[in-house]
């Protein structure tokens, strides 16, 4: 049997936010906007690399539909011919 689990969204902003506030309490502006401006580059980066995966899969999954129907076609070619 599968297990629910509640989420306390409002708690859970809130430890964020008060995480977020004891790691920049001493940093500047600029070093906060550096911050997440690093977060944004990693987080886009994982994204294109996903992307680039699936991408691939996808590719590879043409590849081989385009081979199995050269194998179909070459069956059906042979059953004229004989």
């Amino acid at each position: 049997m599968k297990e629910k689990t509640k989420i306390h969204a409002g708690q859970l902003v809130r430890e964020i936010r008060d995480r977020q506030a004891e790691l920049f309490a001493e940093k500047s502006r600029s070093e906060i906007i550096a911050f997440f401006a690093q977060a944004g580059e990693v987080a886009r980066e994982e994204a294109r690399r996903k992307r680039e995966a699936i991408t691939g899969v996808n590719e590879a999954r043409r590849h081989i539909s385009r081979a199995e129907r050269s194998v179909y076609d070459e069956i059906e070619d042979s059953k004229v011919r004989d």
